[in-house]
Order: structure tokens, then C-alpha cells, then sequence
């Protein structure tokens, strides 16, 4: 991935910072380096995503639950 900030001037730096910060989030870099920083075996690759489907799924249920009861 490849992220490019331009400026005019040396006055523009403040903001060419903050503009390259929220394209480098946006375009999630920092993820993608964070996953390819250890080696990590195809049969935990599994278990991990297995276990993150589970923590989503039990979080959107928590919300369900939480708006069913907040809706008289």
C-alpha cells in the first residue's frame, strides 16, 4: 500500500500530518503490518478467526438484548 501527502509550504506541515495520520487509518496499514509482524501457522489463523467470529457474535447479541429491554 502506498499513502502520498503534498504540501505547499512548511506552513502545511500540521496539516499534511494530520491528513497522511487519517489516510494511514483509513487505508489500514497499521493493521496489516501488526498481522505480518510474527509468523502465524494456518491452524491458528482458524482458531483465531473462529474465536473473533465468536466475541462479534456474542457482542451484537449483548446489543440486541440491550435494545429489546431499552424499548418498553
Amino acid at each position: 500500500m502506498y499513502v502520498e501527502v503534498k504540501g505547499d509550504s512548511i506552513n502545511d506541515l500540521e496539516r499534511a500530518l494530520r491528513h497522511f495520520t487519517k489516510l494511514v487509518k483509513k487505508s489500514d496499514i497499521l493493521n496489516e503490518v501488526k498481522n505480518r509482524e510474527f509468523y502465524v501457522k494456518r491452524s491458528k489463523k482458524k482458531i483465531l478467526k473462529r474465536q473473533e467470529a465468536l466475541r462479534r457474535r456474542i457482542r451484537e447479541e449483548k446489543k440486541q438484548e440491550k435494545k429489546k429491554t431499552s424499548d418498553w
